[in-house]
């Protein structure tokens, strides 16, 4: 905070200086470089809220949005996008088209891993599979950005999208073997869990009637409690494994990895979660009947057992399908920020 406030005063004393000795301050604009390529955005916001006009200095001969995409700082991006409305509205202005040809190149590019590897862009997303799926939102986000006549030139001798694909090549590759990793560890407990919850249907608590082979415990609750549970359970853990298998049979295209793939593990890894949980319920339900009122004192013990395997995927799992539902379903890459707040 005592920086931030350091910086504050500092651009307090420089705004009584006329727009010439405030240019030659921030020089060709290195200084607000190194803030945008570390995304240091309280910096820069106040820089902003001084100086709007800064967003014009082109360091290495590009402008600040340039590097924020080149450097995949979002939220970087966005104070630029707001100083860049009108009236502090969410109307951008598009860029010119020497800088959407600037930025189309940084979205093609992959420079964020190779000049510093602990950038958000690289380490804050769940798998490579979903690394890729955020170039692919970013590539996405500034193709509907830039100028139209951009989006049809050639980097490198190759179309955009072609020169991107092969940037990209080696993430692709990854992307691919993390995904059949783990739908093929998922699958194989969807198909455990299946496999007991197809046993556990015609193997009902307390045996059938020899006669008209009812089974003997049907009018209690726990009974139906157990048998929508296992139903439920199986049905359940059944479409994952189907899910888990329409993943490992995808075509693995580097579009695939926006919308496709991350919503058949999203819900792979919900329904295994779901069967998981109908499977515990049908098991204490079971104990109910089984043991009665003769070890009643045994049911409390034995249920919080059996919920510990849920409390531990929810702990192990949870949070890699939180990041796959933000990074899926979160907000665009391009939202103004305001700098007035």
């Amino acid at each position: 905070m005592a920086s931030i406030e350091m910086a504050k005063q500092v651009c307090i004393a420089v705004s009584h200086m006329n727009n010439t000795e405030i240019t030659d301050f921030f020089g060709e604009g290195e200084m607000l470089y190194g803030a945008t390529s570390r995304g240091i955005r309280e910096f820069l916001k106040i820089c902003l809220w001084f100086f709007p006009e800064l967003t014009r200095l082109s360091p290495g001969h590009k402008r600040l949005t340039a590097h924020a995409v080149r450097f995949r700082q979002e939220r970087i991006l966005g104070l630029f996008l707001q100083v860049s409305s009108t009236n502090q509205l969410s109307l951008v202005l598009g860029p010119t088209g020497e800088e959407s040809s600037d930025m189309m190149y940084e979205a093609i590019s992959y420079e964020a891993r190779k000049y510093s590897p602990t950038f958000d862009a690289v380490t804050d997303v769940a798998g490579a599979a979903f690394q890729i799926q955020r170039e692919l939102q970013w590539y996405k986000a500034v193709e509907g950005w830039v100028v139209p006549s951009t989006r049809n030139c050639y980097f490198e001798g190759k179309a955009c999208w072609n020169a991107f694909v092969e940037k990209h090549k080696d993430l692709l590759e990854s992307g691919e073997k993390w995904v059949k990793d783990t739908s093929n560890s998922c699958m194989l407990v969807s198909t455990l869990i299946a496999t007991v919850l197809f046993a556990a249907a015609f193997t009902m608590p307390g045996g059938n009637d020899d006669k008209t082979g009812v089974p003997l415990l049907l009018g209690q609750d726990s009974f139906q409690i157990f048998a929508i549970s296992d139903a439920l359970g199986l049905f359940s853990s059944v479409t994952a494994i189907l899910l888990f298998l329409a993943i490992l049979t995808s075509r693995y295209e580097a579009q695939d990895f926006l919308y496709s793939l991350p919503k058949k593990i999203i819900m792979g890894l919900s329904l295994l979660f779901l069967s998981l949980a109908f499977m515990l319920v049908a098991f204490a339900a079971t104990l109910t009947m089984v043991l009665g009122k003769r070890l009643e004192w045994a049911l409390i013990p034995a249920t919080l057992l059996a919920s510990v395997p849920m409390a531990l995927f929810v702990v192990l799992q949870l949070p890699l399908l939180f990041q796959m539902v933000k990074s899926t379903y979160g907000p665009s890459i391009f939202r103004p920020e305001s700098i007035w707040e």
